[in-house]
């Protein structure tokens, strides 16, 4: 199952917390491994992960079309 979702806090550690994710995937535009959230998934075991940043293609671009 994979899930995308938002959150308001400045990291997603608490909600991570809750859901436990096998797998945490971020942008390549952040360094993975100075992200607090890596230590969190890595607890349990799990994996956290970097895709290629692709210039023109974000998150935040993907919500500012579905709002409009």
């Amino acid at each position: 199952m994979s899930l995308v979702t938002l959150f308001d806090e400045s990291t997603p550690v608490a909600l991570l917390e809750l859901v436990r994710p096998d797998i945490y995937v971020k942008g390549g535009d952040y360094d993975i491994e100075t992200l607090p959230e890596t230590a969190c998934v890595r607890r349990w075991g799990g994996q956290a992960r970097a895709l290629p940043f692709v210039d023109g293609y974000s998150t935040t671009s993907l919500v500012r079309r579905i709002r409009r």
